[in-house]
């Protein structure tokens, strides 16, 4: 399986290289870096003061080649949804693309940011897959609300949600 990850806008190269590796080993995939794409300004939300993320999957799913299994991009903005207040991602599974926010995962320990990019990357791609939120609070599908929630779940997913990726990854071989 190949999954293509790119940056929208500015943002380090540095932490994208750091987490694909861990990207990669748990979802069993080549991960490769592809050229970033410029920050739509229509993307931008005035009234909000973030950016949308479904706009972005529809950049996304624009961009995306063939041969890519699924895209992932990276941002390092705040982004939205209508009814919430922010989200750290946003997927669509019938477009096999997804976006992530760096924006609100910075800290000054670097080994826990890419931690935190790593978990966010690999729950908003358990998406595209067509994975459901976990009651597990261990489970990388967990929903975050929180930093804290983000911490604590880590990268892996649970047995049930192991079991579910394996059987969808399976079909498309």
């Amino acid at each position: 399986m190949q999954i293509a990850i790119t940056t929208i806008g500015a943002v380090s190269d540095a932490a994208i290289e750091d987490m694909m590796p861990l990207v990669g080993s748990t979802l069993h995939a080549e991960v490769a870096a592809t050229a970033g794409i410029e920050m739509p300004p229509s993307a931008f939300s005035r009234s909000r003061g973030q950016y949308s993320s479904t706009a972005l999957l529809d950049l996304l799913a624009r961009r995306k080649q063939p041969g890519w299994d699924r895209l992932l991009g990276i941002v390092d903005v705040d982004l939205y949804v209508p009814e919430l207040n922010f989200v750290f991602g946003e997927a669509d599974a019938r477009q096999g693309v997804a976006v992530f926010s760096l924006a609100r995962l910075h800290t000054s320990d670097r080994d826990r940011f890419v931690h935190r990019a790593a978990t966010e990357a690999i729950h908003e791609l358990g998406h595209t897959f067509k994975l459901t939120h976990c009651d597990n609070p261990q489970c990388v599908m967990w929903f975050s609300n929180t930093l804290a929630e983000t911490d604590r779940k880590g990268t892996e997913f649970c047995a049930a949600h192991a079991r579910a990726l394996e059987r969808d990854v399976d079909t498309k071989t």
